[in-house]
């Protein structure tokens, strides 16, 4: 196995077992209701959201371009057969048709991978959205919004996301050091490293640069209009309470008007 391999691996297994957002998964149960629904989930991992929504009895059709993460959704799947998943990009491949709700969780906004401009990219997400849905169908929309301070990387601090040994006993640590943000443009320059230890081998350590563009609020609202989504309800956290200068997100339940 290579390190590209070892590191993929390792943070699938941590990242599935660590990160669980039950307020979330509850909350989007909450606004789904009890009437199966024919969901599309994108970017679905290793099924943290589509596993329950499968199990509460909705069909439930997920995709995601890592193949690590997808293995994990094979295992927690097995037995259910209202639940379909398969390897893809967000981007570039089609996201299917007539589905009664998209769901856009986990912070999808900040975390899409492309080479467009990431504002083109986010914007195409919700575009690709309301094409996916039958008239009268619903979004789904969660993601980090709010106002930052400008800041240098001349001080720079980090803290470690994850940690821990994975099934194949490889122990690691994903590591988040702060970078650049710009009020102005909205766009952040930041640095990820992953301390990654095999079983039985010594120690590698693999380094990216990450930039992100955090949208207005505004903007996304701009972007919902344009592709024929009316807002049902904004909310600022999973208790919904509205957004606020104390809320942190943007949760966004729309439905498609034309």
């Amino acid at each position: 196995m290579d390190n590209t391999f070892i590191r993929k691996h390792w943070y699938a297994d941590i990242y599935e077992r660590q990160v669980l957002q039950d307020d979330e998964v509850n909350f989007i149960l909450a606004m789904l209701g009890k009437e199966p629904k024919d969901v599309l989930e994108v970017a679905c991992g290793g099924g943290r959201i589509s596993i329950p929504l499968a199990k509460a009895g909705h069909k439930v059709t997920g995709f995601d371009f890592d193949e690590f993460m997808l293995e994990k959704m094979s295992t927690k799947a097995k037995g259910l057969s209202n639940i379909s998943y398969y390897e893809a990009d967000a981007i570039s491949d089609d996201w299917g048709k007539e589905f009664d709700v998209v769901i856009l969780a986990g912070n999808i906004l900040l975390n899409i991978v492309s080479e467009l401009p990431y504002d083109q990219a986010q914007e195409l997400f919700i575009k690709k959205a309301s094409e996916c849905v039958k008239e009268n169908g619903y979004l789904y929309l969660d993601f980090d919004c709010y106002e930052r301070t400008n800041q240098s990387s001349d001080h720079k601090t980090e803290w470690v996301c994850f940690e821990g040994m994975d099934d194949l006993g490889t122990y690691g640590k994903y590591i988040v050091i702060s970078g650049d943000y710009s009020n102005q443009t909205h766009t952040d320059r930041s640095f990820r490293r992953y301390e990654i230890t095999p079983k039985d081998r010594d120690m590698f350590i693999e380094e990216f640069v990450s930039v992100k563009y955090f949208p207005p609020i505004d903007q996304v609202m701009g972007w919902l209009k344009k592709y024929g989504w009316e807002i049902v309800n904004l909310y600022g956290d999973y208790d919904k309470n509205p957004m606020s200068d104390s809320t942190k997100r943007a949760i966004v339940w729309a439905k498609k008007s034309k």
